[in-house]
């Protein structure tokens, strides 16, 4: 996949909540500064991100200029840059806010109790329905990730994916060595059990008539956990 690392940037939203546009501080550890003209609603710190976030979708990177996003946010551009220093670094807050708050959400369902299947379902499904709550910042990643070059700034787009297919392998390991899932490939079982989540996750995205919706994932990881779980008989032999 090609731009898969990218550098960090200078400032961060909040959280997630904030860089789809919904409330949150303006940067941790300093005070947003108010003024800076313009009407709207939340600080200026959330409009600016919510701002960049709706003309990075819709108009791509490279074609959203700063008086754009400042001009949609009802703010001046010193605003901007004494929150974020560049578009460079608004988009760049973004990105490693989503990722910051995704890998402890990934960890949180991972480390709850109960057992792999239940712990794998949950995580699963959490995942698809965080995709779903966060789809403006989901679109991002995939245009920036699987789009043409557009100069923007260097970000390791994988660590999503590094951080997603870890938790699910270190779970399917699990469930193989307490005798919950057969002895068998663990990259293989964490792949399959990784790519239905992956493709119900992209359906949604395509917003195709038929989509199978976190129901019809759970129905599809009940026919890939019959076929891996470990069965009372073969426990016996």
């Amino acid at each position: 996949m090609g731009q898969a690392v990218r550098t960090a940037g200078r400032a961060a939203p909040s959280s997630i909540e904030e860089a789809r546009g919904g409330g949150g501080v303006a940067r941790p550890g300093q005070r947003g500064k108010g003024g800076g003209g313009g009407s709207g609603t939340g600080n200026p710190c959330t409009r600016l991100v919510a701002a960049a976030l709706e003309l990075f979708n819709r108009r791509g990177y490279a074609a959203t200029t700063v008086r754009e996003i400042v001009q949609a946010a009802g703010v001046t551009k010193p605003v901007l840059y004494y929150h974020f220093g560049s578009k460079e670094g608004i988009y760049t807050a973004i990105l490693e806010r989503s990722l910051e708050e995704f890998t402890t959400a990934v960890a949180a369902l991972e480390a709850r109790e109960g057992t792999v299947r239940e712990r794998i379902e949950r995580l699963l499904g959490e995942v698809f329905d965080l995709f779903l709550q966060h789809q403006p910042v989901v679109r991002l990643v995939h245009a920036v990730f699987y789009g043409p070059a557009e100069g923007a700034p260097p970000f390791d787009f994988e660590k999503f994916h590094r951080v997603f297919h870890g938790a699910i392998r270190r779970l399917v390991e699990e469930g193989v060595a307490r005798g919950e899932f057969r002895p068998g490939s663990v990259e293989d079982m964490a792949v399959l059990l990784h790519g239905v989540a992956a493709i119900c996750m992209d359906l949604e995205l395509v917003e195709l008539p038929e989509r199978p919706g976190r129901q019809g994932l759970e129905r599809m990881l009940a026919l890939i956990f019959r076929g891996i779980e470990r069965k009372r008989s073969e426990e016996e032999a």
